[in-house]
């Protein structure tokens, strides 16, 4: 039995075990086999099945983690799988959460559903800053929506009050489409407002400081 076998059966009766932390540690952290990935994905969304909605976090935000670095060639191989955990990713997102946990939540359902970006990076508007770059002249930015404001600077506004800023401008929901509008509504079902009031700032503009281009924000977010 691996690691992995031994720290899974010790975890899957408990949902709040210490082990579902291990097992987090060593995917993300440490690495894992294809065997061990293969056993995951085979086995978390029956497990998720057999627990409460509000009780699924570790279970589910593990199989997003792994979704997340399947590739397109593998991702075929799992499609049971991944229908599985995306059909019980709807109630799950509804269940009571605050805005941190369900934006880690909403990431992991857009990686069960096969979306790269932001099934691996939505969790960076969690601080209601985000650091990009200008696509025209790729001045390193800071983009913050949240209590100190809603702009663009590529200052240390927070000791620097001076810093130039721009503001930014909210995409209106009813033009999102795609991803936006998903992760939007998503968000608006679960009861999240705060969440989707950041969601249109993500998919809105803005205006770098230092050469005045409009680009949206969303366009400038990659993978790391």
């Amino acid at each position: 039995m691996t690691t992995i076998e031994q720290m899974l059966a010790t975890a899957e009766g408990d949902p709040h075990s210490d082990s579902w932390d291990q097992l987090f540690e060593q995917v993300c952290h440490v690495g894992i086999s294809e065997q061990d990935r293969t056993l995951l994905i085979s086995r978390l969304p029956a497990i998720a099945a057999r627990h409460r909605a509000d009780d699924r976090d570790n279970i589910m935000l593990l199989a997003g983690r792994i979704a997340a670095d399947v590739d397109e060639a593998t991702w075929p191989r799992f499609s049971e799988e991944w229908e599985t955990l995306q059909s019980l990713a709807g109630n799950w997102l509804d269940s009571p959460a605050d805005p941190g946990l369900f934006l880690h939540r909403l990431q992991a359902a857009s990686a069960l559903e096969g979306d790269e970006l932001w099934g691996a990076e939505l969790h960076r508007i969690d601080e209601r800053e985000l650091e990009i770059e200008c696509p025209h002249c790729g001045t390193e930015l800071l983009v913050v929506f949240g209590e100190a404001g809603h702009f663009a600077t590529y200052g240390d506004y927070a000791t620097k009050p001076s810093a130039e800023k721009t503001p930014l401008t909210p995409v209106d929901p009813a033009h999102l489409d795609g991803a936006g509008r998903r992760l939007y509504q998503t968000s608006l079902r679960a009861g999240q407002t705060s969440v989707a009031a950041s969601l249109t700032y993500l998919f809105g503009r803005a205006e770098c400081p230092e050469c005045n281009t409009d680009f949206r924000v969303s366009d400038q977010v990659f993978r790391y």
